[in-house]
């Protein structure tokens, strides 16, 4: 069983099909061809991103002693294991803006893309301004981090995105810069998770090499990965439908 083959195969998968590069609704985008006001209510779903990032890498530290299999499994089998327990807890403290990489606290700084883009902070994550999809997205992306196992975890969540988002999050900033107005400043949420993700894309490397064990293993991060590219195109596929196709009502 060649591990690094399987994830070098599966990591270039995820780039083929990850909705940050190429759904519809993100070609617009890059092309600068959304309005503004569709580009607010673009901001206005992808709030649920940031908004479960602290609580879904927290899931990971969580689950640093809980591998695969049921809980009672997970807690007797399951070494603990101190290299991927600071891998992940340096995650967590990077979302909080606590290191040297990351010294600005990732929430604080999506605020500043809504001001900028005239969507006060008072109005996130309000029940009449989230569609369907971005609830779906936002239960489905914290239950899977307070219930998967550790190997699905980080196939799901960092494998497929982290190693994506150094390609897009530059591609977004360049987009709010060039297309749409936003200056360097209000772009810092994408422009720290386009720098701290080479980070945690190597992380999520090197914790799923050390997990992998069986070729069962290998189905279950594949199943987790597609879960993982799941969330963003459920998410921008309900932006669409509202802000472009106007098929859902708003």
């Amino acid at each position: 069983m060649d591990t690094k083959a399987f994830l070098d195969t599966l990591a270039k998968e995820i780039i083929e099909r990850n909705a940050m590069i190429h759904h519809p609704l993100m070609k617009l985008f890059y092309g600068g061809e959304l309005s503004r006001e569709q580009v607010q209510g673009w901001v206005k779903q992808f709030w649920v991103i940031p908004h479960t990032h602290l609580i879904n890498n927290a899931g990971k530290l969580a689950h640093a002693q809980l591998w695969r299999g049921g809980i009672f499994q997970q807690l007797l089998e399951s070494p603990y294991d101190k290299k991927i327990t600071a891998e992940i807890g340096e995650a967590v403290l990077d979302e909080m803006g606590k290191t040297e990489i990351s010294p600005q606290n990732h929430y604080d700084c999506f605020f500043i893309l809504c001001e900028e883009l005239g969507v006060p902070k008072d109005q996130m994550g309000r029940p009449e301004d989230l569609l369907p999809n971005s609830l779906l997205v936002m239960h489905a992306w914290v239950q899977s981090a307070l219930q998967f196992s550790l190997l699905e975890l980080i196939a799901s969540h960092n494998f497929v995105n982290d190693n994506t988002n150094t390609v897009a999050y530059p591609r977004v900033c360049e987009a709010l810069m060039k297309h749409y107005g936003v200056s360097k400043t209000a772009a810092t949420w994408f422009d720290l998770h386009g720098e701290v993700d080479k980070a945690h894309g190597a992380m999520s490397r090197f914790v799923l090499s050390t997990l992998i064990r069986t070729e069962e293993d290998l189905r279950v991060v594949r199943y987790a990965a597609k879960f993982g590219l799941g969330i963003k195109w459920t998410l921008f596929d309900g932006v669409m439908n509202a802000y472009v196709n106007k098929s859902y009502a708003i």
